[in-house]
């Protein structure tokens, strides 16, 4: 889906990223995941899927090192044609 060096832009908030490292397997937990763990379960707690790590490039959170899970559609890559477009806004 995404590669490095890819620029990606958030769908709801607008904000741009670089992606700074190709895709990965994860283990995703929340806070359900984390009880199990904590009782013992662990073993069955979590998902697996594919990640990105990626850097804000805009808004307040510019700098900032996050890491995106692929099945979530929230972040949509930046077209060749878009990206000067972008940079300037």
């Amino acid at each position: 889906m995404f590669k490095k060096g890819d620029l990606i832009k958030n769908k709801r908030s607008g904000l741009l990223a670089e992606v700074t490292r190709d895709g990965y397997t994860f283990r995703f937990m929340d806070a359900e995941d984390h009880e199990m763990a904590a009782h013992g379960m662990g073993h069955l707690a979590g998902s697996y899927g594919t990640a990105y790590d990626a850097v804000y490039l805009t808004g307040d959170t510019q700098g900032r090192k996050v890491r995106i899970r692929a099945q979530h559609r929230g972040w949509q890559k930046v077209s060749p044609e878009a990206q000067s477009e972008e940079i300037k806004v």
